[in-house]
């Protein structure tokens, strides 16, 4: 959209709209904070998931053509969720789990679990003969 001013043309920028509020449910708002945590951990979990996948790349025999364009909006909404129970955590009085950490330590987990474990030591025989 363009704009004359004495002559000038200016170009007005698009209004941009204010994020969508947290991810927060009714029912997270009755949870104790052990609910709350335990919510917390599955966001984490799946967070790490989704950048472990964006990471690596599709799975293999996964078959689905929009993942690339879906999951980095889908990891941008599991953000905001985990962003959302800490405030809520922080409200009710609860300890308080820090999204950025609690992913880094779910995706440690999943690239430990997915790499094959060290190979054993060599056996050595000491024989005398």
């Amino acid at each position: 959209m363009a704009c004359a001013l004495a002559g000038c043309v200016t170009y007005a920028s698009p209004i941009i709209e204010p994020p969508p509020p947290y991810a927060v449910l009714p029912v997270d708002e009755s949870m104790s904070c052990n609910g709350i945590a335990a919510s917390f951990r599955y966001s984490a979990r799946r967070a790490a998931r989704l950048e472990y996948w964006l990471a690596v790349g599709p799975l293999a025999g996964y078959g689905y053509e929009r993942y690339p364009l879906d999951a980095p909006k889908q990891l941008i909404d599991e953000r905001r969720r985990l962003d959302a129970l800490s405030d809520l955590q922080r409200y009710k009085g609860c300890t308080v789990m820090e999204p950025g950490p609690a992913v880094v330590e779910e995706r440690l987990k999943l690239e430990g679990s997915v790499r094959p474990p060290p190979p054993p030591p060599p056996v050595v025989l000491n024989s005398k003969g």
